[in-house]
């Protein structure tokens, strides 16, 4: 299946019959975190950069 992850998140809530499974809920969506992050603390200092250039 070629979902976004939150579809498959939100598959993977619906798909329990009793209680999700939290943890595999919780562990996919920190998973799902880590590039976004990356890229925000990868490209801070170049946008801070272009910030500060603009009021110029």
């Amino acid at each position: 299946n070629m979902y976004t992850i939150v579809m498959g998140i939100k598959q993977m809530l619906e798909a329990a019959e009793e209680a999700p499974e939290w943890h595999l809920i919780m562990m996919t969506t920190l998973l799902a975190m880590i590039p976004p992050v990356m890229v925000v603390v990868g490209m801070q200092k170049l946008f801070i950069k272009g910030i500060t250039e603009t009021e110029k």
